[in-house]
C-alpha cells in the first residue's frame, strides 16, 4: 500500500484534507499534531485520491514539505510539485531514488569516506543507473559520485560480471579474480528487496541463514541445506557479497538523524541470532537506548548531508573498536520514545521558524539543524514574489511578529496541553533518553561553519554547482504559477464509532433443556426470554434443580453437573441464567382442548400466547411480524410472535447458564491506549471533535468498564462522573429478535461439521480440508491433550494433583508413587495469576472442554469460539503453565505409541474390506457433492470423517494448517502473522498445541461469524434483525452532524454480536466497500467500526460538500498469540483503523442504508426480560414469612425444640422451589447430590399447557 505525504505548512494554509491514519507515517503525525504544530504551525495532509487522481497545480500550498517513497507513491509528481511551488523540503525528493540501488548508496558512503564492510558486486546488468542526466548532475552536487557510462553521468557502463565460481569446497567465492570467503552477506542490488542470505562456511557448519522483514516474530530462518549463492543459480541477476562482520553482544544498532547535528540511536537483537523478535506489549522490537561514540556521530552527519535527508535512518554495526554503515534506509523514526519525540519536534519547529523568517525578510538565517544559511531556499526566494504574495493575500499569511507571537503562546501553554492522559499516552523509554549532544532549544541557533545542502531540483538549467562551494541561483523571471482550486480543503466535521469492549476471561456456558413446571415458573408469568441474575435469582433456580432431583423430573446427570455449576459459579459477580420458552404446533388433540378451554373461560398458570397473557398484543398489526422472514412453524420456535400468530403451545424451556466475560487487567491499559490514540488522531484531523463527545454503552459490566476507561483517556480527564456515559440496553444490549432465523443458521452449521460437502456461499478456504476432517482433527489433539495435561498434573504438589485424582477416580500407582518424589510446585511453574485464577481453575475450564469435546457423540458449533477463547486467554495470561502442562513428556508418548500399536495390531482383514465396502457406498451416495479428485483419497478421508479407521496423531510430525487470506503476505491491517515457512521453533514438543490452535482458529474464523448468516440475504437479515436500532442511531447521528455548525462524536460501546452484524449490514446492505470480507482477520476486543463525516467548503460560494468514510479496525488483535512475548499488562496494542469504503458522498450513503430499514420489522420487545428483581422480592417476603412462623413456633413450644430443631427446619422450608415447601426433603448424599425419589406421577398438570419432549 502505498504512504500518504505529509504537508506541515504555516498557519496560514488551507485547512486539512482528509486522510487515511494507518497509510500514514503515523508517528509523524502524532509528532506534528501535538509538539510541533501547536498554534505556531497548521499541519495539512493529503490522500491516495489527490496525489495520484489530481494534477499538482491543484495540490495544496504548503511551506514545508516533508514527502517519502513507499510502494505506489507517485514521487515524480511530488518532485514536479516540489519545481512547481517551491516549498521547503525536508528530506531531498529526488535523492530518494538514489536509495533504491544498494550499490549506489555504498558508492556515496565511499565517497564521503564512511566506513563499510569488504565486499564484491557481481554486476549483469551495468551497474547503477540514474534516470536522467538532471538527477546525475544533481548527485555529483551533492556528493561528487560520478557514474561508470555515458558522458552525462547516468550510469550503466560498469564491467558485466563475466566468470564466478566456488572453490574450497564451496567456501570461497570468485569473481572475474576477486575471492571473498565464507562467512558473506549476499543483498540483492534492489534497495527494496530485504530478502538477504548469510552463508556459513563448513567449519560453522555450513548452510545460511535467511533474512527477511519481520513475519510474525521471526526475522531470520536457518536452512542448512543452502550453501550456493544465487549468482551461481540466477544468471541474469546482480548482487551485493560483503564479508560478514561479528558483531559485539550480538546486536545491531539502528540509528536516526533528525537534522545534520543529531542522532539517536537503539541496539536491538541481532537476526542473526536465532530469528525470533523480541517485543513489547505494543508488539513493537525491544530496543534499548545506546550512545554514540564521536566517529560514529560524525558518520550519522555525513550520511544526513550526502543523501540530502534529514530525517534518516541508517543500519550501523559495531565490531572491536571500529563501526560500519551496512545499509541507508531514509525516512524513519523511532518508536515508542518521547525523549526523541521532543527532540525531534524542537529541532523540526526550529528549522521550520528559521526558513519562514527567511521567506518573509529575505535575511539569511542559520538553520538549526545545520547552522549555516540554508540554500534550499534560493530558489524558493526567486519566486518569491509570484506564489507566495498572492497566497500571503488569500490567506492573509501572518507577518514575523504574530509568528513570534504564537510562539510564546505555544510556550506557555505547552505544560498544561496534553496530547494524552498522563501515563496512559506512550510506553515508557526503555532506557535512558538519547545521549548525543543535542541542538540548542533556542528557536535561532548560533551559525556554524558546516556547508548546507545544495538545493533540490527545481529547474532544468543552471543547476550546477561545486560540491563544497554551493553557489546561489541568480533570481529568474518566471511566470507565476496558477493558484489551485479553491475545493481541496477537506474537513472532519464528526464521527460515529461502535467499539466492542476490551480484553475478557473466558465465557463458560452450560445448557440444559427444561420440560417440567418447576422450571417454567421461573419465568414468573413471561413468554419471552427472562434473565436471572444475583443471589436471590440464582438461589431460585438452584431451588428448582433441587426440586427436579427430588421428584426425578429431568435427565439426572445435566440436573448434576447444573446443580454443580451453580454451586461453583452462582457467587461470581457475570454469572447469569437465561431462560428461553420454545413454542412448537398444537397437536389435534391438544387444539379440541384448547378450544373447550378457551369456551369454558379457563386460564391456567402458563396460558397460550393466543389467550392474550398479561403484557402480549392481541393485534397482529401491533407485533410489527417480520415482512420478509420465513419462519418454519413446523419445528420449534423462541419468538413468542410466532406463538402468538400461529396459535402455538409453549413445548419446552432453554435454560443456559453463563459465567466468566468479566476485564481482566490488560483490558485497562487497552482501553487506556486506544482512548489516548484516539484523541490524538483527532487532535489532528480536527480537535473541536473532543469538545462535544458523547458516550453510550450497554449494561454489562466488561462494556461498561472499557467505556469508562477510554472515555477517560480519550478526553483526558482523571474522572468521569457517573452520568456522563449512558446506558442504552435498547441499542447495545443482547438481541433475541434474530433468535430463530440464528437457530436455523446454526442447524446449518451442525450439518456441515459432520457432512462432506461445503456449500458454495460458505466461505471455507480452499487449501483447507474439510469442516467434519478439521473438526475430528480438533478432537483427536484435544484427546491426545487430555492425556497430556492429565499425566503432568500428577507431577503437581498440593491439591491440584489431589483433585485430580479425584477425576480419574483412581488411587495412586506405583508410577504415581514414583513421580511424587519429582513433584513440582505451581509456583515454580507460573509465579503470578491473573484475574483470580489459579492452576485448580485452569483444569477445571479445560476439563469441561476435553468433555465437551471428546465425550460427546456430535460436535457443537458453539463450543468452538469457547475453545478458541480457551487457548487465546491462557496463551496470553498463563503462557508459562499452558506451555509446561501440555508439554508431552518421552514416558507419556512412549506409553501412547504402546497403545497405539495394540489397537492396530487388533484389526482384521475382514474389518478392513468391510470397511472399504461401507466407504464405496457411501461415495455412491455422496458423489453429487463430492469435490475430491482421486478415489482413494475419498476412501481415506471418508473413513476418517466417520471414524472407521483410527488415525493416530503420534505416526505423523504435526502439520502447519496453511494460513488465511488475511495473514498472507503483508496484511492490509498490519497484523503480526506467521507463515508456513518461518513458523517458530522453540519447542517442537509443543508442536501438537501449536497445531490444535492454528485448526481451532480456523474453525472459530469461519464458523464463528457464520453464526450471524451463512448467506448474503442470511447476513443481511439477521444484520438488521439484530443491529436495526442501533443503525437508525447512526443514521439519525450523522444527520444531525451534517446539520450542526459544531463538530461532534458519538461513541457506542458494545459486545460481538452487534459488530459483526453491524459489519454485515453495510457489506450486505449495498455500501461499496473497497476490501472483500475474506480479508478482515476476527473483529477482537476493541475492534472498532468507524463512520467519519467529512467536509468541504468551496472558497467562492461558501457552499459544503459532504462525503462519508467508514473505517474499521481488528483491536487488539494477533495471529499467534502463542508467540508473541509480553510484560506483565499481558496487553495486545490495537491495529490501527483502515478504510473500509472509499469516500463516498453523505446523502448516497445514508440513503443507502435507510433503505433496508423496512425489509424487517421488529417485534415490540427483543430484549430479555430481567425477572431478577421478582425473584429477589419474593425471596424477602419468604424470608420474612419464615421468621414470622418462627417467632410463632417458639413462643409455643418454648423448651420444647432446641436451636438445632429450629434451625432443621428453616432449611426445610427453604429447599421448596417454586414457592413450595417440600413436605419431606430426602436425604444428600456425601456428595451433596439429593437422592431422586421415585416418580409420584406426572410432572405437568393438565390444566398447563407444556408439553413433555419425546426425545
Amino acid at each position: 500500500m502505498s504512504r500518504q505525504e505529509v504537508v506541515p505548512a504555516a498557519k496560514s494554509s488551507p485547512a486539512s484534507k482528509e486522510m487515511e491514519i494507518s497509510k500514514l507515517s503515523f508517528l509523524a503525525i502524532r509528532l506534528f499534531s501535538t509538539r510541533v504544530s501547536r498554534s505556531l504551525l497548521h499541519l495539512l495532509m493529503t490522500t491516495n485520491s489527490l496525489l495520484l487522481q489530481t494534477d499538482v497545480e491543484n495540490w495544496p500550498i504548503c511551506d514545508f514539505l516533508i514527502s517519502f517513497f513507499s510502494d505506489g507513491f507517485p514521487l515524480d509528481k511530488a518532485i514536479a510539485y516540489v519545481k512547481l511551488r517551491k516549498p521547503f523540503v525536508v528530506n531531498d525528493l529526488s535523492m530518494q531514488k538514489v536509495l533504491w540501488d544498494r550499490r549506489l548508496c555504498l558508492k556515496i558512503l565511499d565517497q564521503m569516506l564512511i566506513p563499510t564492510p569488504k565486499r564484491v558486486e557481481v554486476n549483469r546488468d551495468g551497474g547503477p543507473k540514474l534516470e536522467s542526466a538532471e538527477l546525475a548532475q544533481h548527485v555529483k552536487n551533492l556528493t561528487g559520485v560520478v557514474l561508470e557510462g555515458p558522458a552525462d553521468g547516468t550510469g550503466g557502463g560498469s564491467p558485466v560480471t563475466r566468470k564466478v565460481s566456488l572453490v574450497d569446497d564451496g567456501d570461497t567465492l570468485v569473481l572475474d579474480g576477486k575471492i571473498i570467503r565464507k562467512p558473506f552477506v549476499e543483498k540483492p542490488v534492489n534497495g527494496e528487496d530485504h530478502n538477504v542470505i548469510i552463508y556459513f562456511p563448513k567449519s560453522q557448519d555450513g548452510g545460511a541463514r535467511r533474512l527477511f522483514r519481520k513475519i510474525g516474530n521471526k526475522s531470520s530462518e536457518y536452512d542448512p541445506n543452502l550453501t550456493v549463492p544465487r549468482c551461481l543459480t540466477e544468471e541474469n541477476s546482480s548482487y551485493i557479497y560483503e564479508q560478514f562482520l561479528k558483531t559485539e553482544n550480538a546486536e545491531d544498532v539502528k540509528a536516526y538523524t533528525v537534522g545534520f547535528n543529531y542522532c539517536h540511536a537503539e541496539t536491538r537483537k541481532s537476526p542473526v541470532v536465532d530469528g525470533l523478535v523480541r517485543r513489547n506489549t505494543h508488539g513493537k522490537e525491544l530496543r534499548y537506548v545506546t550512545k554514540l561514540s564521536d566517529a560514529e556521530k560524525e558518520m550519522a552527519s555525513k550520511v544526513a548531508r550526502a543523501f540530502g535527508q534529514r530525517i534518516c535512518g541508517f543500519d550501523l554495526l559495531r565490531t572491536g573498536t571500529s563501526s560500519f554503515i551496512i545499509d541507508v534506509n531514509g525516512w524513519s523514526f523511532v518508536k515508542d520514545n518521547e525523549d526523541y519525540y521532543n527532540d525531534c519536534a524542537r529541532i523540526l519547529k526550529g528549522i521550520f521558524i528559521s526558513e519562514k523568517y527567511k521567506t518573509d525578510t529575505g535575511s539569511a538565517v542559520t538553520d538549526e539543524a545545520s547552522g549555516s544559511p540554508s540554500s534550499d531556499m534560493m530558489p524558493r526566494q526567486s519566486n518569491n514574489h509570484s506564489h507566495r504574495s498572492a497566497l500571503k493575500t488569500i490567506l492573509k499569511s501572518p507577518s514575523m511578529t504574530k509568528l513570534s507571537h504564537g510562539i510564546s503562546q505555544s510556550s506557555r501553554h505547552s505544560n498544561s496541553t496534553t496530547g494524552s492522559p498522563k501515563g496512559t499516552a506512550m510506553t515508557t523509554p526503555l532506557s535512558s533518553p538519547p545521549t548525543i549532544e543535542k541542538s540548542s532549544t533556542s528557536n535561532m541557533p548560533p551559525p556554524l561553519t558546516e556547508r548546507e545542502l545544495p538545493p533540490p531540483i527545481v529547474t532544468t538549467t543552471n543547476t550546477a554547482m561545486a560540491s563544497a562551494n554551493p553557489v546561489p541561483v541568480p533570481k529568474q523571471t518566471e511566470a507565476e504559477a496558477p493558484l489551485p482550486m479553491s475545493k481541496h480543503s477537506w474537513k472532519l466535521k464528526g464521527v460515529v464509532t461502535v467499539v466492542r469492549h476490551a480484553d475478557r476471561t473466558p465465557k463458560q456456558k452450560l445448557k440444559f433443556t427444561a420440560h417440567s413446571q418447576v422450571f417454567a415458573d421461573l419465568l414468573k408469568g413471561h413468554h419471552e426470554e427472562v434473565l436471572l441474575k444475583g443471589e436471590a435469582a440464582l438461589a431460585s433456580v438452584e431451588a428448582a434443580v433441587k426440586i427436579a432431583q427430588k421428584e426425578n423430573l429431568e435427565d439426572p446427570v445435566k440436573l448434576k453437573n447444573l446443580r454443580n455449576a451453580l454451586a461453583k459459579k452462582g457467587g461470581q459477580p457475570g454469572t447469569k441464567v437465561q431462560i428461553k420458552p420454545m413454542f412448537r404446533k398444537r397437536r389435534p388433540d391438544e387444539m379440541l382442548a384448547n378450544s373447550n378451554s378457551i369456551d369454558a373461560g379457563e386460564t391456567g398458570a402458563l396460558e397460550s400466547p393466543n389467550l392474550e397473557p398479561a403484557g402480549l398484543a392481541s393485534d397482529p398489526k401491533d407485533m410489527h411480524r417480520l415482512q420478509t422472514r420465513s419462519d418454519s412453524i413446523s419445528g420449534v420456535t423462541f419468538s413468542r410472535f410466532s406463538a402468538a400468530e400461529n396459535d402455538l403451545i409453549l413445548d419446552k424451556l432453554q435454560l443456559v447458564m453463563k459465567w466468566g466475560g468479566e476485564p481482566t487487567h490488560s483490558a485497562r491499559y487497552q482501553s487506556q491506549d486506544l482512548g489516548s490514540n484516539m484523541r490524538d488522531d483527532f487532535k489532528l484531523l480536527n480537535k473541536e471533535v473532543l469538545e462535544d463527545v458523547r458516550i453510550f454503552t450497554s449494561s454489562e459490566k466488561r462494556v461498561k468498564t472499557s467505556a469508562q476507561i477510554w472515555a477517560a483517556a480519550f478526553l483526558d480527564r482523571q474522572d468521569i462522573p457517573e452520568d456522563f456515559i449512558t446506558v442504552r440496553k435498547d441499542l447495545l444490549d443482547d438481541s433475541n429478535a434474530a433468535k430463530d432465523l440464528m437457530d436455523k443458521v446454526k442447524k446449518k452449521l451442525k450439518h456441515l461439521l459432520r457432512e462432506g460437502s461445503v456449500p458454495e456461499e460458505f466461505a471455507w478456504p480452499k487449501d483447507v480440508p474439510e469442516p467434519v476432517i478439521v473438526m475430528q482433527t480438533v478432537i483427536d489433539l484435544l484427546k491426545f491433550h487430555r492425556r497430556v495435561m492429565r499425566h503432568n498434573f500428577k507431577k503437581l504438589a498440593g491439591g491440584a494433583a489431589a483433585s485430580l485424582a479425584a477425576i480419574n477416580g483412581s488411587g495412586e500407582t506405583k508410577e504415581g508413587a514414583q513421580q511424587n518424589k519429582d513433584l513440582v510446585t505451581v509456583a515454580s511453574i507460573q509465579s503470578r495469576w491473573c484475574t483470580g485464577e489459579d492452576a485448580e481453575l485452569f483444569r477445571e475450564r479445560w476439563e469441561k472442554l476435553f468433555t465437551e469435546f471428546c465425550d460427546t457423540e456430535k460436535a457443537d458449533p458453539s463450543k468452538i469460539s469457547e475453545l478458541y477463547d480457551t487457548m487465546k486467554y491462557d496463551a496470553l495470561h498463563n503462557k508459562q503453565f499452558l506451555e509446561w502442562v501440555f508439554t508431552p513428556s518421552q514416558s507419556l508418548l512412549d506409553e501412547l505409541a504402546k497403545e497405539e500399536n495394540s489397537l492396530s495390531s487388533n484389526v482384521s482383514p475382514e474389518s478392513e474390506k468391510q470397511e472399504e465396502g461401507s466407504v464405496q457406498a457411501s461415495n455412491a451416495r455422496h458423489e453429487s457433492v463430492s469435490s475430491l479428485t482421486s478415489s482413494s483419497t475419498e476412501r481415506h478421508r471418508f473413513a476418517h470423517k466417520i471414524g472407521l479407521r483410527r488415525q493416530s496423531i503420534l505416526r505423523h510430525p504435526p502439520s502447519t494448517p496453511p494460513l488465511m487470506l488475511y495473514e498472507q503476505g503483508a496484511s492490509y491491517f498490519k497484523l503480526f502473522s506467521g507463515s508456513g515457512d518461518s513458523r517458530s521453533k522453540q519447542d517442537q514438543r509443543l508442536g501438537r498445541l501449536r497445531e490444535l490452535f492454528r485448526y481451532s482458529k480456523i474453525l472459530f474464523d469461519y464458523i464463528g461469524p457464520q453464526e450471524y448468516g451463512i448467506s448474503d440475504h442470511e447476513k443481511l437479515e439477521i444484520g438488521l434483525l439484530t443491529s436495526l436500532p442501533l443503525l437508525r442511531e447512526i443514521v439519525d447521528d450523522l444527520e444531525e452532524l451534517q446539520a450542526s455548525g459544531d463538530a461532534k462524536s458519538f461513541v457506542y460501546f458494545t459486545k460481538e454480536s452487534h459488530i459483526y452484524t453491524l459489519l454485515n449490514c453495510i457489506m450486505e446492505g449495498g455500501i461499496h466497500t473497497k476490501i472483500k470480507r475474506s480479508t478482515i482477520p476476527e473483529l477482537d476486543y476493541l475492534s472498532q467500526i468507524c463512520f467519519e463525516l467529512y467536509e468541504a467548503k468551496d472558497a467562492d460560494t461558501a457552499e459544503s460538500t459532504y462525503s462519508i468514510r467508514i473505517s474499521i479496525s481488528p483491536g487488539c488483535h494477533t495471529v499467534d498469540p502463542l508467540d508473541v512475548s509480553l510484560d506483565s499488562k499481558h496487553a495486545i496494542g490495537t491495529a490501527p483503523r483502515r478504510s473500509l469504503t472509499n469516500h463516498q458522498d453523505w446523502k448516497e450513503v445514508i440513503s443507502t442504508l435507510k433503505a433496508k430499514f423496512n425489509t424487517v420489522q421488529l417485534p415490540k420487545t427483543f430484549l430479555a426480560v430481567n425477572v431478577s428483581q421478582k425473584h429477589e422480592e419474593e425471596a424477602e417476603r419468604r424470608a420474612s414469612m419464615l421468621q414470622s412462623e418462627q417467632a410463632k413456633e417458639a413462643r409455643a413450644d418454648e423448651g420444647n425444640r432446641t436451636d438445632g430443631d429450629v434451625r432443621n427446619k428453616k432449611d426445610a422450608k427453604d429447599t421448596g422451589g417454586a414457592g413450595d415447601i417440600l413436605a419431606n426433603p430426602q436425604p444428600e448424599t456425601a456428595g451433596g447430590d439429593m437422592v431422586p425419589a421415585p416418580v409420584p406421577g406426572s410432572a405437568i398438570s393438565t390444566d398447563v399447557q407444556v408439553a413433555r419432549s419425546k426425545e
